[in-house]
């Protein structure tokens, strides 16, 4: 039951530096935030994940699709997985931004990374060893998409590799249909945001048990890998490698998505067992259907799926969506409205009711709806929603406050560019230094 008393959140006094980029890194910290850790969002201006510099106007993923003078604090896509966070700018690549970094790793608690396999350690030389040398109990984890080791270990990789490499693309789409026609799906970096998060946690509660710090060697794809269990298990004991179904499923008929009045509006049903058959029958007065040779048994409806499924869509064509639903769930038949993302999904009564979706106010960006934590703490009051950081926001606090940098060394950072908070030309591009490399490779 939910309390009136105001308690802390679960990582309150936990500090984690997030080096981090687009969603499974950034979603790892995301997390951490919202159960109260401070997350420092470690960036710099020699590479930015935020989008192009300087966008045309009217591109998509603006508020009212208008980058503005400074897009790179005006990104949907960045301030939608960026929520409770600090953001400072340090470049790692050079003797000032790695001693401070080394500073900050001294007083903080976590370090989290998405980045490239080699990156941190390698080009930077802040590997584990390194860190704990500054920090003894330092949790470190760095989740490339292949993991720290292994012969994948330096291969690149975004949500759609590692879609691939875990074997779900295969399971995508439709029997009928080649791979070619599967639509793009990041599922994996959610999972390697929550998978992180969750590691992180675990190597927090060993250090409150042994005083000892932790590196963390995560897989991003090992970490989605599990999602297709049923399907890895299935190979394993017949040998035989399961093919696409589309939204048809073995065991259950009806299944899938059907029509629904108006455009491009559907609801997902479904039936179980027979039983349930029976029910959604007499939801839809249609008592006879439960009765049909071709329909009475779940056998009988696996062989006429084509025939079943036109049933089902000339009775839902006729009707609402969200009144499919309601007469199914009446009958105890799982049924739901497929939403989009967009207004179906902030006009849902149901995630209204329980306050999903924060209203935010983000001092470049304006004021919008913003989805909200995942969970509810009892005591909690509020969640905690604070807008994402704009890049380099919270130089002077982390730099000056809690470091103690004297006026003098914060101005020479300032002045070497090892922090700031515009970025350089050519860091949207791969980073400036890579850019100048191919320049200088082209002869430019």
């Amino acid at each position: 039951m939910m309390g009136n008393t105001k308690t802390s959140l679960p990582l309150e006094g936990v500090r984690s530096l997030e080096l981090a980029e687009i969603w499974a890194g950034p979603f790892c910290g995301v997390l951490m935030g919202d159960l109260g850790a401070e997350v420092i969002k470690v960036e710099s201006l020699q590479r930015i994940a935020r989008g192009p510099v300087r966008p045309p106007a009217g591109s998509a993923g603006y508020p009212d699709s208008d980058p503005g003078e400074r897009p790179w604090n005006r990104s949907a896509n960045f301030n939608g997985l960026n929520r409770n966070k600090a953001g400072l700018t340090l470049d790692l690549g050079t003797p000032l931004g790695a001693e401070a970094f080394k500073e900050l790793v001294s007083v903080s608690d976590v370090v989290v990374s998405n980045y490239a396999y080699g990156v941190l350690t390698e080009k930077f030389g802040l590997d584990y060893e390194t860190l704990r040398r500054v920090k003894p109990d330092i949790v470190m984890l760095l989740m490339p998409g292949f993991g720290n080791t292994g012969p994948y270990r330096r291969y690149r990789s975004m949500g759609m590799t590692i879609d691939a490499l875990s074997g779900h693309s295969a399971l995508r789409g439709y029997p009928d249909e080649d791979l070619s026609t599967l639509s793009p799906v990041h599922h994996p970096d959610a999972v390697g945001g929550a998978t992180a998060a969750f590691a992180v946690c675990a190597a927090l509660h060993r250090r409150n048990r042994t005083g000892q710090g932790q590196f963390i060697d995560m897989a991003q794809a090992e970490a989605f890998i599990p999602h297709m269990g049923e399907a890895v298990l299935e190979y394993g004991m017949t040998g035989r490698q399961r093919a696409r179904r589309g939204n048809r499923h073995p065991d259950m008929a009806p299944h899938g998505v059907y029509p629904c009045q108006g455009e491009d509006r559907w609801v997902a049903i479904a039936v179980r067992s027979d039983s349930e058959w029976r029910a959604a029958c007499a939801a839809m007065d249609s008592p006879d259907l439960a009765d049909d040779p071709r329909f009475a048994r779940l056998d009988a409806r696996l062989s006429n799926c084509d025939e079943l499924d036109g049933a089902v869509a000339r009775w839902t064509s006729g009707l609402d969506r969200y009144e499919v639903t309601r007469r199914l769930q009446v009958a105890g038949v799982p049924a739901g409205p497929v939403l989009d993302c967009g207004a179906d999904a902030y006009d849902d009564p149901h995630l209204q009711a329980r306050d999903y979706f924060q209203q935010v106010t983000h001092p470049e960006a304006g004021t919008y709806l913003l989805s909200g934590p995942m969970w509810k703490l009892s005591g909690q009051g509020e969640p905690r929603h604070e807008p994402a950081p704009g890049l380099g926001e919270h130089n002077s606090h982390v730099l000056r406050e809690l470091l103690g940098v004297t006026d003098a060394a914060y101005s020479e950072l300032e002045r070497e560019l090892v922090i700031g908070d515009t970025p350089l030309e050519g860091s949207d591009m791969g980073g400036v230094r890579r850019v100048r490399r191919e320049a200088a490779r082209r002869g430019g």
